[in-house]
């Protein structure tokens, strides 16, 4: 029996942005599984559109669906189409309610100049009416920072310069800072706007400066490292895609792989060049053993992937900005978590197409691996593993690989 979780994503969600329901859906049909079981109907589902395309795949694929505190939930008789279309209706019924509610709630907080979202931006604090004012010691620190933004301080440098004076915030976090309008005197919330809320701690000038920041993004340099484009080697700890790094020791240079220096693993990962690559061409060779195949691509398809993966980041980076300080509101949440898997897709696709794309080859993938090239490999490599996860340690046993199926 599969025990499958999801939690923070709204019972309203459609199948597409519910990743639990989906592959339990998906078990059925597999004939892996034979019955849905949940505790609470109103759990299950909170659209009456979703619940139909449900109860439909669930029962074509022969399974059934229970719901510990009202029972079956079928479709194949009028009777019980009518009993869990009602229970449905009603579910959903409360969860349009609830919203109404809500955003009319909202609406006068915002009107008021009361944040509608628990997480108080820093250099403010609550009043005792819910307002912001500025906090006596955090807001100058949030201002300064500023400041040295729109001087040329890098966003690495004004996180560090906000961690010395007690403000902890992640690199996005630190991004989404720098771009709120909260620091104005602005409250926005979605498409609402109080544009006179509270009192700014960062004048015009010094904002619209900031806004005009580019972080340097360029071209990636190539590196020759064999696993250094294929985005399949990932942080243990933390899942993060790992990079190129070296070292000099004696007069000679040392490759690596770590996980990226953004962010906040708690325990990075770093593994040798040389032990992880090995790694992970002994596993090639050994699921390609006695194949043969050819493969080409078409340069038209990998720009179309490139303009893709930037379109998405594109948009996770405005989400980022327009939620800043709603991480606990639950639509907020489940649209950041969204695009932030759209993005880890468009990624990953251009990720493997790049690898990809090498004129046609014809070979026994396992015996002649030393005739091919560079781009070859890492084209074999991107069609046989989907990722290889690092845990912190040594040696090549750490290093547990998934292929494709």
């Amino acid at each position: 029996m599969d025990t499958l979780q999801e939690l923070d994503v709204s019972g309203g969600a459609p199948l597409a942005k519910r990743p639990g329901l989906r592959r339990a859906i998906e078990l059925v049909e597999a004939h892996e599984a034979d019955v849905v079981v949940v505790a609470y109907f109103d759990r299950l589902v909170r659209s009456v559109a979703v619940q139909a395309e449900l109860v439909e795949r669930i029962e074509q694929a022969g399974g059934g669906i229970v719901a510990l505190d009202v029972g079956e939930v079928r479709s194949d008789t009028a009777g019980r189409w009518l009993s869990s279309t009602l229970l449905g209706a009603v579910s959903e019924y409360h969860r349009r309610v609830t919203a109404e509610r809500t955003q009319d709630a909202k609406r006068r907080a915002v009107a008021r100049g009361v944040p509608p979202f628990p997480n108080v931006p820093p250099g403010y604090r609550r009043t005792g009416e819910g307002k912001l004012e500025p906090h006596p010691e955090h807001a100058p620190v949030v201002a300064e920072t500023f400041r040295r933004r729109a001087e040329g301080a890098t966003v690495m440098n004004v996180r560090a310069y906000l961690r010395e004076h007690g403000i902890e915030r992640t690199f996005h976090g630190t991004q989404a800072l720098l771009s709120s309008r909260i620091v104005l005197g602005e409250l926005h919330f979605g498409q609402l706007a109080n544009t006179d809320s509270h009192i700014g701690i960062v004048d015009a000038a010094t904002w619209q400066a900031v806004q005009r920041m580019r972080s340097p993004r360029g071209r990636r340099a190539k590196s020759e490292r064999l696993l250094a484009r294929l985005g399949i080697l990932r942080c243990g700890t933390c899942g993060a895609r790992m990079v190129v790094g070296s070292s000099d020791q004696n007069g000679k240079r040392h490759y690596f792989y770590r996980c990226p220096p953004i962010g906040d693993c708690p325990r990075r990962v770093t593994i040798s060049a040389a032990v992880a690559e090995r790694a992970i061409v002994d596993t090639v060779r050994e699921l390609l053993a006695g194949l043969h195949g050819s493969a080409s691509l078409n340069g038209e398809v990998i720009a179309e992937a490139a303009h893709d993966q930037e379109r998405a980041e594109q948009e996770l980076d405005a989400a980022v900005r327009a939620f800043e300080g709603l991480d606990d509101v639950e639509a907020a949440r489940e649209r950041l978590t969204e695009l932030r898997v759209c993005r880890d897709r468009a990624r990953d696709r251009l990720s493997e197409l790049q690898a990809a794309s090498v004129p046609a080859v014809t070979i026994s993938a396992s015996g002649d691996w030393n005739a091919l090239t560079l781009d070859e490999r890492r084209a074999l490599i991107a069609a046989v593993v989907l990722r290889a996860d690092v845990t912190p340690g040594r040696g090549p046993n750490r290093i547990a690989v998934q292929p494709r199926a």
